[in-house]
């Protein structure tokens, strides 16, 4: 194996010296040889997130000894399908980003580890951090979560970096299928080339997920659909995702299981064996939350204190059982023997969720596996299917709603879970009802017959070795969806300017019984439409809702009063009619409208939602609804600095009298204010210390203070969908420099990736003509109003706020494309250059670096009769300026590289040139070997 560890050393150094289960190991082994199989079927509780370490351990070894013949792809997606992930796994994975960045950080955690243990950890780490062509400063391996929302996330800095991705199903289907929720339409494209090129999508308990497999599999229907061949921009083994599902269970085919010598296992004999107790009850539908709360109750009668998890079926239900938990005073605050309650669904904002989660997994209050230890008091979690999949989690008793097969083995994996107690109480709850349940269907009543026989005669042991022998063989039918059509992926690939009427792709994976989703957020403060929201929409601001339930919510809704995201993200538009909102749509509310409290969605609730959007960064937006919201009830002292800082009557304020201010304002917030309820001392803390002192007046907007500067990442790329963001960079750059190191790391992107060579001198040269349309006059006036002469430049230091007044002085119109400027230059140059590589491709990948060109280039009015030159190499082209000509050929251009090199493929060639224009702007670097 070269200079790689073997797994179990590099697993033994992960986890402080604990050796992998012997199924772990062979697995590993079976990877590097052979790769992965398309099922993962190991019972609960057996350490499956170790396919984590597989994974990230198995490239490593095939980067080191196979080099390019590798066939182990290079992001790693771990995929389940609840909206909020487990917390517990993403920390695991964190620990071992943290371990592969840090080598020598091992004896934190592991005080009594070896040369040999920090060399294993340094080898793996060195060979992840030889593929990437960029990487990032954290580490070797990038580590991002998307939980869905108005936001991306954290994007992998550049294709070539290894990677490790949370995500649900919708956020990872619908990235693949270029319709990626949180994703601008400009960044389409390179998200869908990041989800549906060179990676491995680990699928947690797939059986919730069977559509989306059936896509995914070889020679499935996303392949026969897909109009070229990928395979002509990557290795075969690589082209396109590999999907391997992970479940408790397994089903047919090729499934690796356990063995009789895993069985042999000590640690594996004795999670297989834990005892888990159930007995039955039976209710009026109507009584089911009181049922649930009753049960709950009584399974802490007793001196021990204990940790119980209740389980319904919907968010409804559970939101009964907290309500009946509370009233019966399960949780009096500063009694010894209180009761902690928790309520936990797929239904809150990220700052609420985040809570409750840390609180579920809490070592010394919460529930992880493994705690130790005696309880100050009892702990009740209420939770939906939320908490059934991958949550390591490991409670002492357990009340669930009865439903399906696969639902129950789920939920009984959460109680004793390491078979470490002799005995563990359980009970299922079935409501008698007339209709078959509206989630699990006649499944669950087939399921509650045979426990309720099982235990006739009190109680039935669910021990994982038995619990499909009880419960019976999952129903697993699939949901009907939609047939996919080569014309489905051909329009979703028309990223720019999307299809009016197109199909959803949820159909295809979710199935078209189910609702799509829609995300919410709350603002206090709404610009007009087409002016950038301050900040930025943010996932953690959203929760995720069912289109129906939202509208139901809404009927009674001021027209006006209603908006949405527009499909940059960057701005809100009113929505005047309910049925005009679509799945994958960010609705944007009033916090008057309420619909939420600190328990989540709610949609009897009138109470006054907190706008947490002034938290991020932080940013204060000088308007009186923001500041309300934050502090109801403010006083006339803070009205008065507030409105003297908007400088309302039209006069600019001196220099100083704006700093005075601003010291003013900051004392003001650091009084005795009556702050929203739902704000703590840390948060206040957190928002008081991070604003600066500087004012960003914009022309169409409310000035806002900005937060202090923060230090970021080396590499932290963001959405570069418009020619405003060229004005990212503390100082101006030069144009033709910029030019050669997109260029430079365009190559290197691609040969780490396994491109063949004439595809690395394609993005070469389109990296270095990307940018050559910003020689236009108006262009260079824009950048830099004061400058005369010298040479071009690709960047400026020019603020915000003042952007859209130079680029009004400079008669650059509004909404102009430089990318098509430089797509006119770029085909003069080619004409006259004996390239050798595909000239299609290069002034596709011109065209398209922000996203434009798939298939058309957004023209706009341009009274412009000039000209734009630029010199290569010594030779001068020369094209018309006008920005409203368009390019007749770039559709056909477009539709000839799709059948080339398939959606995918085109799409990651793309992805490459535009993630190193990134790159290059994001770094002070003047050297591409200089860049970490």
């Amino acid at each position: 194996m070269g200079d790689i560890p073997d797994f179990p050393s590099f697993y033994r150094a992960l986890h402080a010296g604990q050796d992998p289960l012997p199924w772990q190991a062979r697995l590993a082994e079976l990877v590097v040889r052979e790769g992965w199989p398309t099922e993962i079927g190991v019972p609960t509780g057996l350490g499956k997130t170790a396919c984590l370490d597989i994974a990230i351990w198995s490239l490593a070894w095939q980067a080191a000894t196979l080099g390019a013949d590798r066939f182990a792809p290079t992001r790693i997606w771990y995929v389940v399908n609840r909206r909020l992930l487990v917390d517990a796994t993403y920390n695991r994975a964190v620990a071992i980003a943290r371990l592969l960045a840090a080598p020598d950080s091992i004896d934190v955690a592991w005080p009594s580890a070896t040369d040999a243990d920090r060399s294993a950890v340094a080898q793996v780490a060195a060979a992840l951090r030889a593929l990437a062509a960029v990487g990032s400063s954290p580490g070797p391996l990038h580590l991002t979560r998307l939980r869905g929302g108005a936001e991306l996330g954290a994007r992998v800095p550049d294709p070539s970096q290894p990677a490790l991705i949370f995500a649900t199903v919708p956020m990872f289907a619908s990235r693949w299928l270029f319709r990626g929720y949180g994703s601008s339409t400009s960044m389409r494209p390179v998200d869908a080339a990041l989800a549906g090129v060179d990676s491995l999508v680990l699928l947690d308990e797939a059986h919730i997920a069977a559509n989306l497999q059936t896509l995914a599999a070889r020679g499935g229907p996303v392949e026969l659909c897909d109009l070229g061949d990928p395979t002509r921009v990557l290795p075969p083994e690589r082209a396109r995702p590999r999907l391997v599902a992970l479940t408790a269970t397994g089903r047919t085919g090729d499934v690796f299981r356990l063995d009789a010598h895993d069985r042999e296992n000590g640690v594996v004999r004795q999670r297989l064996g834990a005892s888990k107790l159930a007995s039955t009850a039976s209710c009026a539908q109507k009584d089911l939350a009181k049922t649930l709360a009753e049960r709950a109750v009584a399974c802490l009668d007793g001196q021990e204190r204990k940790s119980c998890v209740v389980f319904a079926n919907t968010p409804l239900t559970a939101r009964k059982v907290y309500d009946e938990l509370e009233r019966r005073a399960v949780r009096p605050k500063g009694s010894d023997t209180a009761s902690e309650l928790l309520l936990l669904t797929g239904r809150f904002r990220e700052r609420e969720g985040a809570r409750v989660r840390s609180r579920v997994l809490d070592e010394t209050y919460g529930a992880p596996a493994g705690r130790q230890g005696p309880r100050e008091h009892d702990l009740i979690v209420v939770a939906t299917q939320t908490l059934e999949v991958g949550a390591d989690l490991d409670f002492d008793c357990l009340v669930t709603e009865s439903a399906g097969a696969r639902a129950i083995v789920q939920r009984f994996g959460r109680l004793n879970r390491l078979g470490l107690r002799e005995n563990s109480e359980a009970v299922v709850v079935h409501p008698e009802e007339k209709e078959p349940s509206s989630i699990y269907g006649v499944e669950a009543e087939a399921v509650w017959q045979r426990i309720a026989a099982a235990a006739a005669g009190g109680t039935v042991d669910m021990c994982p070795e038995r619990i499909v022998e009880v419960v019976g063989v999952p129903a697993d039918i699939p949901k009907r969806v939609g047939e996919l059509l080569p014309n489905h992926l051909w329009e979703w690939a028309k990223t720019t300017e999307p299809p009016q009427g197109e199909a959803s792709s949820e159909l295809f994976y979710e199935g078209v019984e189910k609702e799509g989703r829609i995300s919410v957020l709350w603002r206090a403060h709404l610009p007009e439409p087409g002016v950038r929201l301050v900040p930025p929409a943010h996932e953690h601001e959203s929760v995720e809702i069912p289109i129906g339930e939202l509208r139901d919510a809404l009927t009674d809704l001021t027209t006006g009063d209603l908006h949405r995201l527009t499909p940059d993200r960057a701005s809100v538009e009113v929505v005047s009619d309910l049925r005009a909102l679509r799945p994958g749509d960010t609705v944007v509310l009033r916090p008057e409208t309420g619909l939420y409290d600190e328990l989540g969605w709610n949609v009897s609730s009138k109470q006054t939602v907190l706008d947490v959007s002034p938290l991020d960064g932080p940013t204060l937006t000088l308007d009186d609804a923001i500041i309300s919201n934050l502090i109801p009830g403010w006083g006339d002292d803070l009205k008065e600095v507030v409105r003297s800082l908007r400088a309302e009557d039209g006069v600019p304020l001196e220099t100083k009298d704006e700093e005075a201010l601003v010291t003013e304002l900051l004392d003001q917030l650091s009084g005795d204010q009556p702050w929203h309820s739902w704000l703590d001392n840390q948060e206040l803390d957190a928002f008081r210390g991070g604003l600066s002192t500087t004012v960003a007046r914009p022309a169409d907007d409310d000035p806002f203070l900005k937060p202090k500067r923060r230090d970021r990442p080396q590499v932290q790329l963001r959405s570069d969908a418009f020619d405003e963001l060229s004005f990212d960079r503390a100082r101006g750059t030069e144009l033709g420099e910029h030019l050669r190191l997109v260029g430079d790391f365009s190559a290197r992107m691609a040969g780490r990736i396994g491109c063949p060579a004439k595809l690395v001198e394609a993005v070469r040269l389109a990296g270095a003509l990307h940018d050559i349309g910003k020689a236009d006059p108006r262009f260079q006036r824009w950048l830099d109003p004061g400058r005369e002469g010298g040479s071009l430049l690709a960047k400026s230091a020019t603020p915000g706020e003042r952007i859209e007044a130079y680029r009004r002085a400079a008669g650059w119109p509004r909404g102009g494309r430089h990318e098509q400027l430089s797509g006119r230059l770029a085909a003069a140059v080619l004409r006259d250059l004996d390239s050798g590589v595909d000239d299609d491709l290069v002034l596709h990948l011109v065209i398209s670096h922000h996203g434009q060109g798939r298939p058309f280039v957004r023209l706009v009015a341009d009274a412009s009769e000039g000209t734009v030159s630029f010199r290569d190499n010594g030779a001068a082209v020369m094209v018309a300026s006008n920005l409203a000509l368009p390019d007749w050929q770039q559709p056909a251009r477009f539709r000839r590289l799709c059948k080339r090199y398939g959606y995918w493929g085109l799409a990651l060639l793309e992805a490459i040139v535009r993630q190193a224009d990134h790159a290059v702007s994001q770094q002070g670097s003047t050297d591409a070997e200089g860049v970490i």
